[in-house]
C-alpha cells in the first residue's frame, strides 16, 4: 500500500486493449488495502474511515464477501488498527497491522495469534512459504521477515537495499520471492525485484518503475503489478516472462493497492484504496 503518494512511471512499452475484459465495481468500504480469496469467500482489509495507514486508532476491520462481490459481513473482524496484507493458513486469517502480525480463527473470528515485530514501522504484505512459515514485508525498515508460526518467532530474510526503496507487495514463486517496492516519502521510484530464496540474491526484473503496490500472477503466468501513479491516477501493468511491460487499458484508479488473482475463476480483485471501492476484473 502506498502511504500517501506517488511517483512517476517509466519505460512502459505498450497498452493492452482487452475486448473480452469485464469489470464490476463495489463501493462502501473504508480505505480498502488488501484482498485475499479462498475457495469460498473474498476478504477485504479496511484501514479505516481515514486513509491513515499508520494510525493506531482501532477503526480498521476485515470485510467478508462472496465471490460475486456481495457483502456477507462488512465488519467480519473489527477493532484492528490499520490492517493490510493477508494470508490464510490452516483456517487462520493472518493480517499485518502496522507493527504486529495477527491471526484470526475464521470460524469464530477470535484472535488466536499475535506477534509484535520489534522496531517494525510499516508492515505491509504477507506471502506464504509453507503451513508453518510466512514472509512479511516492512516497507518502513526495508526488511522482509521470515516468520515461524509454530514458534511465534521471526528472523530477517533479507533487507532490501535503500536504493530500491521499501518492499511492499510480496509473491512467492518457487525458489523466488517477488517484491514490488515504493518510497513512503513519495520521492523516488520503486522497482520490481526478485529474491533468490537460496542465496538471497536480489535482481531487478523489468523496467517498470513507480509507486508500486500489489503483485500477482494471471492465468497466463504474466506478472500483474499495480502502481499509484501521479496525482492518484493509478494503473495496472502486466509483465511477461521476458520482462516486457504492458499497461492494461483501464480508467485511472485512485490508490490501487494489494491485489489478488483468483485462479479458480480467472478474476482479479483490485482494492481502490482512495476511492473506498473494490474492482472485480475478469480477463
Amino acid at each position: 500500500m502506498n502511504k500517501i503518494m506517488i511517483s512517476t512511471l517509466s519505460s512502459v512499452f505498450s497498452i493492452l486493449f482487452a475486448s473480452n475484459m469485464t469489470t464490476q465495481e463495489f463501493k462502501g468500504f473504508a480505505s480498502p488495502e488488501s484482498v485475499y480469496v479462498d475457495s469460498q469467500y473474498v476478504y477485504i482489509s479496511n484501514v479505516g474511515a481515514k486513509l491513515e495507514p499508520l494510525a493506531k486508532d482501532g477503526d480498521g476491520f476485515i470485510s467478508k464477501l462472496d465471490k460475486n462481490g456481495n457483502v456477507l459481513e462488512k465488519d467480519f473482524i473489527k477493532g484492528i488498527n490499520a490492517p493490510k496484507g493477508m494470508s490464510i493458513v490452516n483456517g487462520v486469517l493472518y493480517v499485518v497491522d502496522i507493527d504486529v502480525l495477527r491471526g484470526f480463527n475464521l470460524k469464530n473470528k477470535k484472535q488466536v495469534f499475535q506477534m509484535p515485530i520489534k522496531d517494525a514501522i510499516f508492515l505491509n504484505d504477507i506471502a506464504i512459504k509453507d503451513n508453518q512459515t510466512l514472509y512479511v514485508s516492512d516497507t518502513g525498515t526495508g526488511i522482509i521477515h521470515e516468520v515461524d508460526l509454530k514458534k511465534s518467532s521471526y528472523k530477517t530474510l533479507v533487507k532490501i537495499p535503500s536504493e530500491y526503496m521499501g518492499p511492499n507487495g510480496l509473491l512467492k514463486n518457487g525458489n523466488e520471492l517477488i517484491t514490488v517496492t515504493y518510497d513512503p516519502n513519495g520521492k523516488e521510484n520503486g522497482r520490481v525485484l526478485k529474491i533468490n530464496l537460496k542465496n538471497k540474491k536480489i535482481t531487478i526484473f523489468s523496467d517498470l518503475q513507480g509507486a508500486l503496490d500489489g503483485v500477482a500472477f494471471d492465468k497466463k503466468g504474466n506478472l500483474l503489478v499495480t502502481s499509484w501513479g501521479e496525482n492518484l491516477k493509478g494503473a495496472l501493468y502486466s509483465i511477461d516472462t521476458a520482462g516486457k511491460v504492458t499497461k492494461i487499458n483501464l480508467p485511472d484508479m485512485a490508490g490501487p493497492a494489494d491485489i489478488f488473482y483468483d485462479h479458480t475463476t480467472n478474476i482479479l480483485w483490485i482494492p481502490k484504496m482512495a476511492e473506498n471501492a473494490i474492482l472485480k476484473l475478469q480477463f
